[in-house]
């Protein structure tokens, strides 16, 4: 449903669900920001949360948020929120399959993992299939949205992090068994992304040599 003109979009109370050998706890809270000049400015972020990735008995899960920029920003992140994760599930499996001709001969994906490698290069290219079908759909020459998504692989006990742009993801660590001071738990955070902005060396020179400017 289009949530783009609520205020405030959250979870009634946290989710808890097993996810392989992790137990899970998740929530959720999306607020439209406030512009002064434009008050009745959509909110432009989305979220998507899928406990059971692919198949029914699937031990994996997915979590992505997308804020987005621009006039048609809510459409692109909305956009990006309905399209990504059919395009992450179609190249993962696509893999997998590849990988079970290889080892059986049959098309049995059930207990196919894929490498690092080929887990990175299926989220690629899923990425950009939806960049581009976002391009055949929206008028999105000066709105988009940033992507930031964790894969859980249940079955491994592992997280796939994809980042476009600048949204973050960030896992917090307890500091040891001293931790717990004062009622609350110390934690440390680690970062799992690395923005993708014009503030980076590579990322500029990467711009520059596709003809645009910063």
């Amino acid at each position: 449903s289009n949530l783009s003109n609520r205020e405030v979009d959250a979870i009634k109370e946290t989710k808890e669900f097993i996810c392989g050998g992790l137990k899970i706890r998740y929530a959720y809270v999306s607020q439209k920001g406030y512009y002064p000049d434009q008050l009745d400015k959509a909110n432009q972020d989305a979220y998507s949360v899928i406990e059971k990735f692919g198949p029914k008995a699937s031990n994996d899960a997915f979590f992505a948020v997308f804020d987005g920029h621009g006039e048609l920003g809510d459409h692109c992140a909305q956009f990006a929120r309905d399209k990504l994760p059919e395009y992450l599930k179609r190249h993962i499996n696509r893999a997998k399959l590849k990988e079970a001709k290889k080892a059986t001969g049959n098309g049995d994906i059930s207990n196919i993992e894929l490498s690092k490698d080929q887990m990175h290069k299926a989220c690629t290219r899923a990425h950009i299939e939806c960049n581009n079908a976002m391009h055949q759909a929206l008028d999105d020459r000066l709105s988009g949205t940033t992507s930031i998504s964790a894969f859980v692989h249940g079955r491994r006990n592992r997280m796939t992090i994809c980042n476009v742009g600048d949204s973050r993801a960030v896992l917090g660590k307890t500091t040891g068994s001293d931790a717990y001071i004062q009622g609350r738990s110390e934690l440390k955070a680690y970062p799992l992304s690395r923005d993708q902005t014009p503030y980076r060396k590579d990322e500029r020179i990467r711009i520059r040599k596709t003809g645009a400017r910063i």
